[in-house]
């Protein structure tokens, strides 16, 4: 129950980096005229359709990555504590 709630706790924390982020913003709420939640699910799934995304200066806005270092942190939380 504790790494779902974690988990969407994490997925709602990468939406908010990626729409604040300075190098890409303005992906769920665009130009604060109306919401795109499209775009934001676009930008989940985009590293399996945008192979840029997998070179370590774009790693910050890669799910993937937040996923796997989310899920090695409570590997590592359940292993050693």
């Amino acid at each position: 129950m504790i790494f779902y709630l974690g988990y969407v706790c994490l997925l709602v924390l990468y939406l908010l980096y990626v729409q604040f982020s300075p190098g890409m913003g303005n992906i769920w709420y665009r130009n604060e005229e109306y919401f795109s939640p499209m775009g934001a699910i676009n930008m989940i799934f985009a590293p399996f359709y945008v192979p840029q995304l997998w070179l370590p200066e774009f790693w910050d806005i890669n799910f993937i990555v937040w996923t796997f270092l989310y899920v090695s942190i409570y590997i590592f939380y359940k292993f050693y504590y």
